[in-house]
């Protein structure tokens, strides 16, 4: 039986109390984290006020004083946070409470005691901007409610705070029955008919929409569509949806739907038509995604639109149409990288030479995936090599006294990674570079290589590359690449993009170690090995998760054609995935990776290739970019692995 908590004014008095004696910060913490969690999760307010006590003047004192506010948060008044927002104003903690008692602030509509705490707030979510807009409706400022206009065309649905807010939009006719249409266009898009549904009601709930039309459309999109040939809103955007549903299996049959029930829309639902059909034939790499990209043109289309409609055109092979629409994108895309390289690759091959060269000389001082592409189009470059920026002894002590370092050192040491995290991210606000390479060193003191590699890499400057990429077990690695025939740069790179080489990462998804191995593959990969299983916790062992991970990158790099290109693609989603990606001819690898249709993937790829390089350097292996990036063959054979 949960123990009753303290009346809260009495309660109250006793944490005041901890709150007002100031003791200097000891250099570990005594405080039992697992004792607070198991606190927090029972809600036992009196367990939790007993450690507040106990650990008062500890370097994580303000823990269990937190957690101590937030579950009584609906007893309190602004009066009774007072003391904890005076005491660690600035800290992530004080930050996460403010957040959730502006929550209550809004439910309560306590608009003075709300506007004051918003001011502090750090990058606060839509429902506190939508609780925002609501306190300047209570004062009759209606002009605030503007800045949220743009949160309506989301394919998610909004919290309820924000309901107030567009209901006044409405009303002040800043939001109509178009932008409604828009809203629904954009959840049919992202395959969620019923949230589309839902929208409808703003519309008067239209025939085409309601549940078993829309339902159909979704499930068995050709039984649908030979009933959606009217020419009304519901009717179009219906249709639209169903064609989007056949296409995923039949882009060609979705193509000849449109053409026919097109006929008589307007314009501008045509275009979108064939935008829509455009994206998903690219993901599919289908050759007519060009055409029909260039049926719907570059007008209207969102972010992703716009981008595959490049890499249709570069899946083409047609350097012209690919430089017109990357000159299409806004300002804010051609900051990118991506196609500030792909740009100067359209302009090389339509023999405007020093222009690409002017755009590749200007993206070869980087690090990422197109730099280090824009050093190898360039050739053998002279570059002035900057001295990476130094730190002391002196300069490290300091940084480690910092209150936010020993939070999230002591964190860490009891294995809360996730608020150590987020200690440490705050901490790093306001270093100057030598005092960034001085934490970087601190992380790697105490092996957090995690830590290490995100505080290097966000340091303005020359940053020493051991601390962007580092190589721990390397005798272990090198071993095992050797035995599996794989490049070790290669498999550092892949351990750093999937663990960050924490030993005991465990994704949303289940994949553990090192080398985000899931649990199917370890059992597959035990097989393999003549083993009779493996358990969980082995693969949070190093040296079974290298060994493991190794095979498993080697095998299917073999049976893909031995490119670490479609090996790295086929760790992350699949050998099977990655080599329906190919063509049934050769085809450029760097285009290959541009058109993978997952995200994640294609993201991925990048990193682990770029990553590889680096490591390369520094083990002093010889391969080039080229070869890591060499033609990918044509479609062939299966792949027996999971």
């Amino acid at each position: 039986m949960r123990p009753r908590s303290l009346p809260v004014k009495s309660a109250m008095k006793s944490l005041l109390s901890i709150l007002l004696i100031t003791v200097a910060a000891q250099a570990s913490a005594q405080l039992d984290l697992l004792s607070l969690r198991d606190a927090a999760r029972s809600r036992d307010i009196n367990r939790i006020a007993q450690l507040a006590d106990a650990s008062r003047g500890e370097v994580l004192e303000m823990y269990p004083q937190y957690y101590w506010y937030s579950l009584q948060l609906p007893q309190l008044n602004d009066s009774d946070l007072k003391p904890f927002f005076d005491r660690f104003e600035g800290t992530p903690l004080a930050d996460r409470l403010r957040g959730e008692w502006l929550k209550e602030l809004g439910k309560r509509q306590d608009w003075t005691a709300f506007d004051a705490h918003y001011l502090r707030a750090d990058a606060p979510p839509i429902e506190l901007q939508c609780f925002a807009a609501q306190s300047a409706l209570a004062k009759a400022d209606r002009n605030a409610t503007l800045k949220l206009r743009p949160s309506w065309f989301s394919d998610q649905a909004r919290p309820e705070a924000c309901n107030p807010v567009y209901d006044a939009l409405f009303e002040a006719k800043q939001l109509t029955n178009d932008d409604v249409w828009a809203r629904i266009r954009l959840a049919l898009a992202a395959n969620k008919p019923d949230f589309a549904r839902q929208l409808s009601a703003r519309v008067g709930f239209p025939a085409a929409l309601a549940n078993r039309a829309i339902t159909v459309a979704a499930n068995t999109p050709e039984k649908a569509l030979p009933k959606l040939a009217g020419n009304d809103r519901g009717t179009r955007e219906a249709a639209l949806f169903a064609i989007q549903r056949l296409a995923r299996s039949d882009a060609d049959k979705a193509a000849g739907w449109l053409g026919k029930l097109s006929r008589d829309w307007p314009e501008a639902d045509q275009r979108y038509g064939w935008q829509e059909l455009g994206q998903i034939a690219v993901r599919q790499h289908l050759p007519q995604a060009n055409e029909w990209f260039e049926r719907g043109g570059m007008s209207d289309l969102d972010e992703s639109g716009r981008f595959w409609a490049v890499r249709a055109a570069l899946l083409a092979q047609d350097p012209k149409t690919t430089l017109a629409r990357i000159d299409a994108m806004p300002a804010e895309d051609l900051k990118l990288t991506v196609w500030r390289y792909w740009r100067a690759m359209a302009l090389k091959s339509l023999n405007r030479v020093p222009e690409a060269t002017v755009l590749l000389s200007e993206l070869a001082g980087g690090e990422d995936f197109y730099s280090l592409l824009a050093k190898d189009a360039l050739g053998s470059v002279a570059e002035a090599v900057t001295p990476p920026i130094t730190t002391s002894e002196e300069q490290m002590r300091a940084v480690q006294q910092r209150p936010g370092i020993q939070r999230a050192l002591a964190l860490y040491d009891q294995d809360w990674r996730t608020e150590g995290m987020r200690e440490w991210t705050w901490a790093l606000r306001g270093l100057t570079p030598q005092e960034q390479v001085a934490a970087a060193q601190i992380a790697e003191r105490n092996n957090l290589l995690d830590r290490m590699i995100f505080t290097a890499e966000r340091t303005p400057g020359r940053v020493d590359p051991r601390l962007k990429y580092p190589t721990p077990y390397r005798p272990l690695v090198q071993a095992e690449s050797r035995e599996n025939g794989v490049d070790a740069a290669w498999v550092y790179g892949l351990i750093r993009q999937e663990s960050r080489f924490m030993s005991t990462a465990r994704s949303g998804v289940g994949a553990s170690g090192l080398m985000q191995l899931m649990p199917a593959t370890a059992k597959w990969v035990a097989g393999k090995l003549g083993m009779k299983g493996v358990s969980p916790s082995e693969l949070n062992n190093i040296e079974t998760n290298v060994r493991f991970g190794t095979f498993y990158l080697g095998y299917i790099q073999e049976r893909l054609e031995g490119h670490p290109v479609l090996a790295t693609a086929g760790y992350n989603a699949g050998p099977g995935r990655a080599r329906n990606w190919q063509a049934s001819q050769p085809m450029d690898a760097v285009i290959y990776i541009e058109t993978i249709p997952f995200d994640e993937t294609r993201d991925y790829v990048k990193k682990v290739m770029a990553n590889a390089q680096h490591y390369g350097y520094l083990l002093g292996e010889q391969t080039t970019l080229a070869q890591r990036l060499a033609t990918i063959p044509p479609k062939g054979g299966t792949v027996d692995a999971p």
